[in-house]
C-alpha cells in the first residue's frame, strides 16, 4: 500500500527503504529512502490523523501557503536552498500539495532536512536561545503574510475563559464523582481566574494584534543543525493559523523550562530554570523585535503564567468529566498532570516571571 502511495509524489529516484519515523502521536510518519545515479535522498511521508484533524484539506491549505511563504522569504534573504532550512512540500504527480487515496485518507510528503535533529527537553543555555531564536524567526519570516488567508482550523484554541467556564461547569456536575479528591487544586484554579481573560483581552483590545502563529512551540518541533546546534527551522505545520504570538511564546517557555515535563513523576521535581527563560526570551527577541508592538512585548512574561494556567485548568476539567479528551496512561493521570502545571505556575510566580 505504502508503495502505491510514494507513487503517486513526484519522488527524487527509486524506492530504496520505508521505515516509521518519529515519535509524534498524531499522524502517522514514514522516513522513505529513494536511490538515484548522484546519490540516495531521503523524504518524509505522513498520512493526517481525520479524528484529530476533521479537515485536512484546510490544515493542508495552510501548510502549503505557510511554506512557500516561508521558501519566498528565505530565498529574498539570499537563502540559495531553502528547503534545507524549512519544511519543503514534494508535489504529487498532478502538481498538488497533497494526494487523496480511495478512503478519504490525506497523504503529504516533505524533502527530510538532512544535518537536522530534535530534542525532547532543553540540552542548555545555548540550545534554550536557539529554541527561542527559531520560534521568534518563525513569525518574523511570517509577519507579512495576511492572517485572514488562513483557515481558523482550531477554533477556540487557546480561549482560557473558555476554558475556565468548562472547568467550572465540570465542577459543577462532577459526572464521575471527582471533585472531592481534587478540592485543592479547584481551589488554586480558581484563586488564579485573574490569568484568564489577560491574553484574550488583549487581543480584542488591539494590544496584541493578530497574526499568524504556531500553536505547538515545543522543544521537539524546533529542528537544530546536528554539528554547531544552530536553529534550522520550525517544523509541524498543522497547527498554524492566526492568533496572537503571546500564546506560542508563553506556550514554549512552559515546555521548555519546566525539564521534568507535563508527566513529571516528582510534583518536587517542577521547577521553572529562569536562566532557560531568560535564554529563550534573548533568542526570541534577536528576531522578533523586528515586528513586535511594545504592548506585545510588554505581555511576553504574563503570557507564560496564563498558557501554564491555561493547561493546568484543562488537564483537570477533563479529569472531573472522567478524561474525556486527553488520553490517559493510569486512572487520575489528568490528575496530575492538573497538579503539574498548577505547580509550575507557582513557580513561575515564585521566579517574579
Amino acid at each position: 500500500m505504502l508503495n502505491d502511495i510514494i507513487a503517486q509524489f513526484l519522488v527524487p529516484g527509486t524506492i530504496a527503504s520505508v521505515e516509521r519515523y518519529g515519535s509524534g502521536l498524531i499522524n502517522e510518519t514514514w522516513l522513505c529512502g529513494f536511490s538515484g545515479p548522484e546519490r540516495t535522498r531521503r523524504t518524509i511521508l505522513q498520512r493526517i490523523n481525520r479524528s484529530v484533524f476533521p479537515r485536512p484539506d484546510l490544515v493542508m491549505e495552510n501548510v502549503e501557503l505557510v511554506a512557500r511563504h516561508l521558501q519566498e522569504r528565505l530565498r529574498r534573504e539570499g537563502v540559495a536552498d531553502p528547503s534545507r532550512v524549512a519544511p519543503t512540500l514534494v508535489r504529487t504527480r498532478d502538481h498538488a500539495a497533497w494526494h487523496v487515496d480511495g478512503c478519504g485518507d490525506v497523504w503529504r510528503m516533505f524533502r527530510f532536512i538532512e544535518n537536522g535533529e530534535v530534542f525532547d527537553v532543553v540540552q542548555g543555555p545555548s540550545h534554550a536561545f536557539e529554541v527561542g531564536r527559531a520560534l521568534g524567526r518563525f513569525q518574523m519570516l511570517l509577519a507579512d503574510l495576511p492572517p485572514e488567508k488562513l483557515h481558523d482550523t482550531l477554533p477556540g484554541f487557546h480561549h482560557t475563559p473558555r476554558y475556565l467556564q468548562e472547568l467550572r461547569e465540570a465542577v459543577r456536575k462532577d459526572a464521575a464523582g471527582r471533585a472531592a479528591e481534587a478540592r485543592s487544586e479547584i481551589a488554586l484554579a480558581e484563586s488564579r481566574s485573574g490569568y484568564a481573560p489577560l491574553l484574550l483581552g488583549a487581543g480584542d483590545s488591539g494590544r496584541a494584534p493578530v497574526r499568524i502563529v504556531h500553536n505547538d512551540p515545543k522543544v521537539n518541533n524546533v529542528l537544530v543543525h546536528r554539528e554547531t546546534g544552530a536553529a534550522l527551522c520550525m517544523l509541524d505545520l498543522d497547527t498554524v493559523k492566526p492568533g496572537i504570538v503571546l500564546f506560542d511564546f508563553g506556550d514554549c517557555v512552559r515546555s521548555a523550562a519546566n525539564p521534568a515535563g507535563e508527566d513529571a513523576g516528582d510534583l518536587e521535581a517542577v521547577v521553572f530554570e529562569r536562566s532557560c527563560y531568560e535564554a529563550i526570551l534573548r533568542g526570541y527577541l534577536g528576531e522578533a523585535a523586528t515586528f513586535l508592538t511594545a504592548s506585545e512585548s510588554d505581555l511576553l512574561p504574563v503570557s507564560v503564567r496564563v498558557i501554564t494556567y491555561e493547561l493546568g485548568i484543562r488537564f483537570l476539567a477533563d479529569h472531573l468529566r472522567g478524561d474525556t479528551y486527553f488520553r490517559i496512561r493510569y486512572p487520575g493521570h489528568n490528575l496530575h498532570r492538573a497538579r503539574v502545571q498548577l505547580r509550575l505556575l507557582e513557580r513561575v510566580e515564585q521566579a517574579g516571571v
